[in-house]
């Protein structure tokens, strides 16, 4: 692998600023990684990491192929710093898996006396879903309509504002980040992306959310359609190939239309999402629709973060945490996914997700969830049953 030259030039830039930062003085924390904070200003540099080894039992039922074979995997193995000197924030992580190492989040954040301005590679900023952290997600897999409709990183330059009670962000980007780190595309694909949303907290201490974003996406070959029972060491269901010379027709392009709302009181949580992408190509317009509803309560009595300045959930911090001789946090929720994929004759896609989660620290939790797929097309029917289970570290 190449120099990683953005990287290099970021850490450049810490490095460069901290002898006259370190002159005065530095307090080191660990919060619940590797931080050290300046004591005058608000500069800091921290390392940022996660890893998630899940385990699964997978009982598949398609005429379309075989059962998959594998029982585990490491499904995320990320690291990087993260770090801000005077209005410059700066990120860079890396997924290191051994079979498929690829950049994550690596931007500068520049701030503005409104707002703030980003470039690098970010995802786009549709679904409160995908733009929560996956460390606080309450499912070992998000929705169906994150995959399905292709929600992810690109190379691109968006701007941020919020207030107390709203935050708007809107993007154009590039295509996707190559593996290589240089902050080259690997394709020639654009988008065009936007979120709005809106949040109070009421005297009874409820927190009420609402969202929506769009995105506007000229493909590079066409795309897929396609996404894993919320079980990533299971099979896809249905695939709508939309690539170039597909029996489909190769998409030009999509229009992605997104709604949202959660609400918190005390330890329960309610969420859900809908969303609807057209495609446009050889194949002539078509509209694809899903969404899904969950709901959780923590048995321990702690309430479900939630983070107003950029509209997503934040973590869930044991009250008594297994060091401390305590239990830590315990939580039960419950997802319904529904998508129709009647566009591409490949009907509807239903899932039932049931999760039990210990958060044994603040760094550390371990996820248990049973999920329940069938996908009904025309003239064939698949299922899949998967038990699994997640031990989850992050910083």
């Amino acid at each position: 692998m190449k120099t990683p030259a953005f990287a290099t030039a970021v850490i450049g830039l810490f490095l460069a600023t901290t002898p006259a930062s370190l002159a005065q003085a530095w307090d080191f924390s660990m919060a619940p990684g590797p931080r050290w904070d300046s004591a005058t200003t608000s500069n800091y540099f921290k390392f940022r990491g996660r890893a998630y080894f899940d385990i699964a039992d997978v009982d598949w039922s398609s005429p379309l192929g075989t059962p998959p074979t594998a029982t585990d995997e490491w499904r995320t193995v990320w690291f990087g710093v993260e770090g801000q000197f005077g209005d410059l924030k700066y990120v860079i992580e890396y997924d290191w898996l051994p079979d498929d190492p690829a950049p994550s989040d690596v931007h500068l954040t520049y701030r503005l006396p409104a707002g703030s301005v980003r470039v690098g590679n970010f995802k786009t900023m549709n679904s409160m879903e995908e733009q929560t952290s996956s460390l606080n997600i309450s499912f070992m897999e998000r929705g169906l309509l994150t995959d399905i409709f292709g929600i992810d990183r690109r190379l691109g330059a968006a701007y941020f504002w919020s207030n107390d009670h709203f935050t708007a962000a809107a993007g154009i980007y590039g295509g996707q980040m190559a593996d290589n780190f240089q902050l080259a595309e690997a394709d020639d694909s654009s988008a065009l992306a936007g979120r709005i949303t809106w949040h109070t907290e009421r005297e009874d201490s409820t927190t009420i959310h609402l969202g929506a974003s769009f995105r506007s996406l000229d493909y590079d070959g066409g795309t897929r359609l396609r996404d894993r029972p919320q079980a990533h060491l299971a099979n896809n269901f249905a695939t709508a190939d939309y690539r170039t010379g597909r029996a489909l027709g190769e998409a030009d392009s999509s229009d992605l239309i997104a709604l949202e709302a959660a609400v918190i009181r005390g330890p329960f949580w309610a969420h859900g999402e809908f969303a609807r992408m057209t495609l446009n190509g050889q194949a002539g317009d078509r509209a694809f629709d899903s969404g899904f509803a969950s709901a959780g309560y923590i048995l321990t009595g702690e309430t479900r973060g939630y983070r107003g300045s950029t509209g997503v959930f934040d973590h869930i911090s044991p009250a008594a945490a297994l060091s401390s001789g305590g239990i830590g946090a315990w939580e039960i929720a419950a997802r319904a996914d529904y998508a129709d994929m009647g566009d591409a004759g490949l009907g509807t896609i239903e899932t039932l997700t049931l999760g039990v989660n210990w958060y044994v620290e603040r760094s550390a939790r371990v996820m248990f969830n049973y999920v329940s797929g069938e996908h009904n097309a025309p003239t064939y029917t698949e299922t899949s049953d998967v038990v699994q289970l997640r031990l989850q570290v992050g910083f």
